[in-house]
């Protein structure tokens, strides 16, 4: 028994076969940023077998209240690579697959299809909808989270078990702006993304499945609400 997994190993739902499976899954997180932080490192520290990591951005001082795996001495530097560095001490048994770019209709089919999970932490919506789609095309499960000052969500999609986030959200454009993010908002919504992932890995319940999670820090407050499919999904409805 490898002895950084012995904490885990010990839990009656985990165990050894838990642990193995933990092991050898692949999870793909889109985003290095203040979700991509926290769930990397949990992902990391849990032994996720093969990690990939897309983002095509450097790291810059405004990042620097919540993306915590990367510090000044990072500015300008790659995100990708950046995280693989922090991370790779973390864990050395972990395989770290990084990509460089941008997520696009074009590359997203073959980026994402290597993988047995997807969690999306991004800020753009539209990148949200290009995983949306790949995701309910290829089966594959996907979990979304996103913050917003003290307040934060995460979602869990992997129809047609579950609505599809097109269900939720209707595609649309949104004008991406800037908005307010405190770190430890980042701190927890990324974590649960991570444990969220691990509940799904290990056969576990899933408490957020056909549910929103939201949470609210500035209230210190955790509400589930009941979500459904949208029979008229165009994304979904053939899953349905």
């Amino acid at each position: 028994m490898d002895e950084r997994y012995s904490r885990q190993i010990i839990m009656q739902q985990i165990g050894q076969e838990g642990q193995e499976k933990i092991n050898k899954a692949s999870i793909l997180v889109i985003g290095a940023g203040g979700l991509g932080s926290p769930a990397l490192t949990y992902l990391t520290a849990a032994g996720i077998g093969r990690l990939g990591i897309i983002d095509n951005d450097t790291a810059a001082p405004s990042n620097l209240n919540r993306q915590f795996l990367h510090n000044y001495n990072d500015i300008g530097r790659a995100k990708t690579e950046s995280a693989k560095e922090k991370l790779s001490k973390l864990n050395n048994k972990t395989e770290f697959n990084l990509y460089n770019e941008l997520l696009t209709k074009k590359n997203a089919d073959a980026l994402l299809s290597v993988y047995d999970l997807i969690i999306g932490a991004v800020d753009s919506f539209e990148t949200r909808m290009i995983i949306n789609r790949v995701c309910v095309s290829l089966g594959i499960p996907y979990i979304d989270g996103g913050i917003n000052g003290f307040s934060g969500c995460v979602f869990f999609s992997h129809p047609p078990d579950t609505p599809c986030l097109n269900c939720i959200f209707p595609e649309k454009t949104i004008k991406k702006e800037p908005v307010g993010v405190l770190g430890t908002t980042a701190g927890v919504v990324g974590t649960i993304l991570a444990n969220t992932a691990l509940l799904h890995l290990l056969g576990l319940q899933n408490p957020i499945k056909n549910k929103l999670f939201l949470y609210d820090g500035l209230r210190m407050n955790i509400d589930h609400v009941d979500i459904k499919k949208n029979f008229n999904c165009p994304i979904c409805s053939k899953k349905l």
